[in-house]
């Protein structure tokens, strides 16, 4: 027999892989944020992020056409790599409720800050890219949230928005920055013994909720308007994370 919030945690899979497969971003986030409500949060990050290794290498081997490797590999990767080793440091000493109320707040602050900045830009013409400084500063922020979270898209996503205006390439050049970082997340955590058997078969029993995510985003990708779809995103984000806060 299922258990219930396993139930409910496949359909939180399920729903937050449709929505990165649409938009390049927010499976993990997404995921962490309701199902830190049923299960420990680092337990559901050695069971999500390797996870999430298929859905980011469906999108870059099918989709690999519309990467735009320049800005991947000058601007967006190096930057975020160290990011990410910090908040690996920070992670081992950070756990349990400080964490999940943290990352609450994070979740929280950051989809008011995405819903303000999604209505600012409604019916007003692209803004410009960020500086270097800026740029620096958004991308290696990300970096520490990812390797804390693995959920430091929202910070990536605001740089990449600057500079990368299609959103098949938006989609396509972050799904391979998540793929390599992912991995680099997945091995550390196997190095440490908290990737083993017991998670990988977890995952694997969330696997098809994965597919059927993929399934339904790709075909939503072309056919849902961004604007809404995004604002909808930022606003179930807004309600989880505050969720989160409130309950500690």
């Amino acid at each position: 027999m299922i258990e219930p919030k396993f139930a409910i945690l496949f359909f939180i899979v399920l729903s937050a892989n449709a929505v990165e497969a649409v938009t390049g971003f927010g499976s993990t986030i997404i995921a962490i944020t309701l199902g830190a409500h049923m299960y420990d949060m680092k337990h559901l990050l050695y069971v999500l992020v390797p996870l999430n290794l298929v859905l980011s290498t469906y999108i870059v081997v099918r989709h690999r056409k519309k990467i735009d490797r320049t800005v991947l590999l000058r601007n967006i990767l190096p930057q975020v790599a160290v990011g990410v080793v910090v908040g690996r440091i920070i992670f081992s000493y950070v756990n349990g409720g400080p964490l999940k109320f943290i990352f609450g707040v994070f979740v929280l602050l950051f989809s008011v800050y995405e819903i303000t900045i999604l209505l600012r830009r409604k019916g007003k013409g692209e803004e410009r890219p960020l500086g270097n400084i800026q740029g620096m500063f958004w991308l290696f922020s990300g970096g520490i949230m990812q390797g804390i979270y693995a959920s430091g898209g929202p910070m990536v996503v605001y740089f990449a928005s600057r500079r990368l205006k299609d959103k098949s390439v938006f989609r396509s050049t972050l799904s391979s920055l998540w793929l390599t970082v992912n991995i680099f997340l997945t091995a550390s955590y196997a190095v440490q013994g908290s990737v083993n058997r017991a998670t990988i078969l977890e995952s694997l029993e969330l696997l098809p909720g994965l597919l059927l995510g993929l399934a339904a985003g790709e075909w939503l990708h072309s056919r849902i308007p961004e604007f809404q779809f995004r604002l909808f995103v930022f606003i179930l984000l807004l309600v989880a994370g505050a969720s989160l806060v409130i309950k500690i």
